[in-house]
């Protein structure tokens, strides 16, 4: 069966259950432009408890726009689903529920990416705790799927690939905080070796006494 016809199959199962086209719809939006990752990113920076786990989701999410939008869209070119005839209903469906489609190219997902990559950051820092933002992660996936805005091979590799960038930033972000760290110790050396020097050039009470017959 190829990608087309999975997708020609999803519109005969599914497509006749309003509730669930809405549901997708509303799931997918979560996604636009990374709204739901850059959100999390921002209200995760904000607490100090949980500062570094945003540090470390916003060199992830800067990974994932390189890799993802600017360099293997771009590359691969791949044409949306529903510009192919065999998708002839896709147009009346989009119209009917208000769906806004996408019109730059489709591999890898990006929706799919950016979710991931905020997903395995969080599994990173919270394990169990973050297993709602995975779960939330592969429905956002599944619904470009069911939209039709994507081929399942462009939301596996969107999953594979947004982990990866998740991987990715938090290395970045242990790298920069190891930086930070030795830049802070050998600061705080330097004030120390300063203070050390100053108080061997200062002269004692019994030189200052003399010189002071002189001034």
């Amino acid at each position: 069966m190829t990608e087309l016809e999975i997708l020609n199959l999803v519109h005969q199962t599914f497509h006749g259950e309003a509730w669930l086209n809405y549901a997708m719809k509303y799931f997918s939006a979560l996604a636009a432009g990374g709204t739901i990752s850059i959100v999390l990113c921002v209200v995760l920076l904000i607490f100090k408890k949980t500062r570094r786990c945003g540090v470390a989701l916003a060199f992830a999410l800067i990974v994932d726009v390189v890799v993802v939008n600017l360099i293997l869209k771009n590359a691969v070119g791949r044409e949306r689903p529903w510009t192919h005839g065999e998708l002839s209903w896709a147009e009346d469906f989009y119209k009917q529920y208000g769906i806004d489609v996408s019109l730059d190219y489709c591999f890898p997902s990006g929706h799919t990416a950016v979710t991931f990559c905020a997903a395995a950051v969080l599994v990173i820092f919270y394990r169990a705790k973050a297993i709602p933002a995975v779960i939330l992660a592969f429905i956002i996936g599944l619904s470009r799927i069911y939209l039709c805005e994507h081929y399942p091979t462009d939301v596996a590799a969107g999953l594979v690939i947004g982990t990866m960038c998740g991987i990715a930033g938090y290395y970045i972000y242990k790298c920069t905080a190891v930086y930070d760290r030795v830049a802070g110790w050998l600061t705080s050396k330097r004030y120390v070796a300063e203070a050390r020097l100053f108080r061997l050039r200062r002269p004692n009470k019994r030189t200052q006494k003399f010189l002071e017959l002189f001034i």
